[in-house]
């Protein structure tokens, strides 16, 4: 059995002894949301569906360290490239090295204000309904929620109610094709951004390939954010790029226009077949705890928390499903590796690499896992598959 993890209490106060209060937070757990407001208005859905647990939300406080994906990844890191902090860390949390080696997603995530103020409010139920990645050199991407067609539409109203009107735009011109290839190059949008197979470069992660701009974005906003983000939204990270209005309509005419191209994601092959034997703790090390005990956590160890996975989140029921004890994992081990095959299939649409088009999937009932992230390795998947099919032994 997995030794107990360290208390939230026990880490703070020796963060704190260490006079280290700034980094509160704990890496080893995560806290259960607040209880979640009854409604159905599009403020209450993003709460229920934990959107806040990554996302800023306008009017919505953001939760502790102890209860958000991004507090505590950002602590991770920020106590990793502290020596006296990760010394302490090192002391208080047995896998402390662990968490140092996986911990490199959720660490920026859109703001939903500066989001809603330029994105056209009929995408987002569009895409909450089945999300694909948008920033191909991310690892995350946005997890499936689990929200019926009303909390989706509610989500868009709350969206529609904070886009900010721009001024209306010529219709898309293709004699602009040409200035506007040119625009992007020389505008310096190829530092950051990916345009499908027309890209020359990598972008940086948090930076969505412009190849969606037309499915998520108005032709007139698209205009208004290259002209000048910060005037649609103070808290825009894209910075202005000196373009007049003019270039800023070629850019938008050869970005809504061009066929963005690129090839679709290789379809999965057969797994590999390991025949040697497997002990419990190459599981764990590789794939339990590597990423399931994350949000199936048991609460006896826990002070009583669960994880979105067992006890219910982002709209999803709760599962019962704890992983932190073998017995459990035993009992569940089929329902395992189905959910780690899933993610598997998802990934043609959900993790794709620049130049990539996100594949059409027909969603199965129940979404793969890891939520939000890519694939187990199939390496690591055929593991836990000899393991269970070995009697899965100590």
């Amino acid at each position: 059995m997995r030794a107990p993890v360290p208390t939230v209490g026990a880490a703070l106060a020796a963060v704190a002894r260490a006079g280290l209060v700034v980094l509160a937070g704990c890496a080893a757990v995560a806290g259960e949301p607040p209880a979640r407001p009854p409604g159905t208005d599009g403020l209450s859905v993003l709460q229920g569906a934990d959107c806040a647990v990554c996302h800023a939300i306008p009017g919505v406080e953001a939760p502790p360290r102890t209860a958000s994906c991004v507090g505590c990844h950002v602590w991770v890191r920020t106590v990793a490239q502290n020596p006296n902090a990760r010394a302490v860390a090192m002391t208080v949390f047995p896998k402390w090295e662990r968490y140092e080696r996986t911990v490199r997603s959720y660490a920026e995530v859109p703001d939903l204000g500066v989001a809603a103020a330029r994105l056209d409010p009929a995408w987002w139920a569009r895409y909450l309904q089945d999300p694909h990645d948008l920033r191909p050199s991310m690892d995350e991407t946005m997890v499936r929620v689990g929200l019926d067609a009303a909390q989706l539409d509610a989500i868009a109203a709350w969206a529609a109610e904070r886009a900010v009107p721009v001024a209306a735009t010529p219709r898309p011109d293709r004699a602009n094709l040409a200035r506007g290839e040119a625009l992007f190059a020389t505008k310096g949008c190829v530092a950051c951004h990916t345009f499908g197979a027309h890209a020359t470069g990598p972008g940086i992660p948090s930076a969505p390939d412009l190849r969606h701009a037309r499915d998520r974005m108005t032709d007139d906003a698209l205009v208004a954010w290259i002209v000048d983000p910060k005037a649609m939204s103070a808290g825009a990270t894209m910075p202005a790029l000196g373009v007049t209005r003019d270039e800023a309509i070629a850019l938008r005419d050869w970005l809504v226009l061009t066929p963005p191209g690129g090839a679709r994601p290789a379809a999965p092959g057969a797994l590999p077949i390991v025949t040697r034997p497997v002990a419990y703790a190459e599981v764990e090390e590789k794939v339990i705890g590597k990423i399931c005990i994350h949000c199936h956590m048991d609460p006896a160890q826990n002070e009583g928390r669960a994880g979105p996975g067992n006890a219910g989140g982002f709209g999803w029921p709760a599962t019962g499903i704890e992983l932190q004890t073998v017995a459990s994992v035993r009992a569940h081990g089929p329902d395992i590796v189905a959910a780690l095959l899933r993610r598997r299939d998802e990934a043609a649409r959900d993790v794709v690499r620049p130049g990539e088009v996100p594949a059409t999937l027909t969603r199965p009932e129940k979404p793969g896992m890891p939520l939000g992230l890519p694939p187990i390795p199939d390496e690591d998947i055929a593991l836990v598959v000899a393991w269970l099919a070995q009697g899965a032994p100590e």
